[in-house]
């Protein structure tokens, strides 16, 4: 049973100490509006945190603790790039000498505890836990145990409230002093000094270099406290803003070039203009929108949703971000934080219909039929039809087994004189399956008059021919599909063999030759082409 509720009610140590205490399987997911963080239990002890819009580089962190040496890495991840079986870094690493099991789980185990000391410091926040949910298998996994933990953690926090009040703020940018005798200075300093001081370029404000660094925020901040004490980081001064402001410039420049490759789709080079303003600006919400939205479309939802994260952080009134933050968090799977980001976008802009229909579309992911329906003909009456609406209330009638009244959503979908391939093939589908051939067959047509190429209209289709045996019918289409390229095995060997019907031999050794090729371990086709061969 899920387990959810608010830090107003119950604080995170509480629910920690619960989860523990029961002894419970599965990850518990948080999220402050801003972050969002997931920490995985298995039998009450935790074995694996992430933190969404947080670095989690291995390679990064053992480098920076002197685990291994750039060297290394670099061969470890050559190994990786041509492991036969996919194996993670961390275990070409172990394979390779270079790391034992005991240093890897001492990386997870810091991981898991910076993790846990960044969430602690949430003021407020929502929490959800799914049972029997476990990191992927990539994962490497760890049992701490939840009490030392916390623990460790608020020795951590009280020392972190002394050292805040003595930090730079995390706009202000830091800056790297070139004095006489710094370098020697420099060169004393140990690897994990080294690697933030080298973060620390200028440009980069406090809260940057705490991002980037693999060390975590209070490691990294204790170091840039340390380097500001001993004169070799200041705060940034006014040379540094009037540099990061002679950027400035050029920021409209790649914000055209940028909107200019979006709009065609290449989305590379898009995403090209637009980091190169966040490296000018960092906190220019319009370029981290559109970032989120080049990685959506690339489908890099993860990427994504730290994205429309930044976004939200520099503007939180704009709706289109929370909405877009849902969409890229239901695409990862992250339903219950999909739902919240939409709810959140419809109190910034009650009247906006797209919220509402991810809601409702939503709740059709989560086979929620009776209230995605509801949902949807709340906003019918609100605001109108719409062509998503009436589909996805088409799909919602479907599995609840209203065939009719999925046909007339799905009929609506096409008015305006331009079929919607998608809702001809589920209409096709309906009367295929109640045996009304012509009906079906004229949906199928009229989806592929506007999507010709589309690989589940044209299989459905021959499926239909087949069923029926209309084989000269079916052989035009599998033919289709086989020119296309889109065949696969089975259509090739049924092309072969419906072929082979109408006396078309050669076809049909032709299309089993190309099935053999796609399965040369096949005995079924490779018994019909010796019979066809020696017949």
């Amino acid at each position: 049973m899920a387990i959810k509720g608010s830090f107003k009610e119950i604080s995170l140590p509480d629910v920690l100490q619960l989860l523990s205490v029961g002894h419970k399987t599965g990850c518990l997911k948080v999220t402050d509006g801003k972050s969002f963080g997931s920490i995985f239990f298995k039998d009450g002890k935790i074995c694996y945190s992430s933190l969404l819009n947080r670095p989690d580089r291995l390679g990064d962190r053992l480098l920076s603790r002197g685990f291994i040496t750039n060297s290394q890495l670099g061969e470890a991840l050559k190994h990786q790039q041509t492991d036969p079986d996919g194996r993670r870094l961390g275990d070409i690493l172990i394979h390779l000498g270079l790391l034992t099991k005991q240093d890897l789980e001492s990386d997870v185990s810091r991981q898991i505890a910076d993790a846990i000391f960044y969430l602690l410091r949430w003021d407020e926040g929502d929490f959800f836990f799914e049972p029997d949910t476990l990191p992927t298998e990539e994962a490497i996994t760890v049992s701490l145990d939840v009490l030392n933990l916390l623990l460790e953690e608020a020795r951590r926090i009280d020392e972190w409230k002394n050292l805040e009040a003595k930090l730079p703020g995390v706009q202000i940018v830091l800056e790297r002093l070139i004095l006489e005798g710094s370098q020697q200075v420099e060169m004393e300093l140990n690897e994990e000094e080294r690697q933030v001081i080298q973060l620390i370029d200028g440009r980069r404000t406090m809260g940057e270099v705490m991002v980037a660094s693999s060390l975590g925020e209070f490691l990294t901040s204790k170091i840039i406290y340390g380097l500001l004490r001993a004169g070799l980081v200041k705060r940034g001064n006014e040379r540094g803003r009037a540099a990061a402001r002679a950027g400035m410039g050029a920021i409209d420049e790649h914000r055209n070039l940028g909107i200019a490759f979006y709009k065609t789709q290449m989305y590379e080079e898009a995403y090209r203009e637009y980091r190169r303003i966040v490296e000018i600006k960092p906190d220019e919400a319009d370029a981290r929108f559109y970032l989120g939205l080049i990685n959506f479309r690339k489908a890099e939802y993860a990427e994504a949703a730290t994205e429309f994260l930044e976004a939200i952080a520099i503007e939180p009134k704009k709706a289109c971000s929370y909405n877009n933050l849902g969409l890229a968090l239901e695409a990862m799977g992250e339903y219950e934080d999909a739902s919240r980001q939409y709810k959140k976008a419809l109190e910034m802009a009650s009247d906006k219909v797209i919220p509402k229909l991810n809601l409702a579309h939503l709740a059709c992911r989560k086979k929620e039929w009776g209230l995605a329906q509801e949902q949807l003909k709340k906003i019918e009456e609100q605001s109108g039809k719409t062509k998503l609406g009436s589909f996805l209330l088409g799909l919602a009638a479907y599995r609840s087994s209203q065939w009719d009244q999925a046909i007339e959503h799905w009929q609506e979908c096409s008015q305006g004189g331009r079929f919607n391939p998608a809702s001809e093939n589920n209409i096709a589908a309906i009367w295929q399956a109640r045996g009304q051939v012509e009906e079906s067959e004229r949906h199928y047509q009229a989806a592929l008059k506007v999507s010709p190429e589309n690989r589940m209209l044209l299989h459905n289709l021959s499926e239909l021919y087949y069923r029926h045996s209309l084989w000269p019918q079916a052989v035009d289409v599998l033919t289709r599909v086989a020119d296309l390229g889109l065949a696969d095995v089975q259509q090739l060997y049924k092309l072969g063999n419906l072929c082979l019907k109408q006396g078309q031999k050669d076809n049909a050794v032709k299309w089993w030759k190309k099935a053999l090729e796609l399965d040369p371990s096949n005995q079924m086709i490779r018994r019909n082409l010796d019979l066809a061969e020696k017949g």
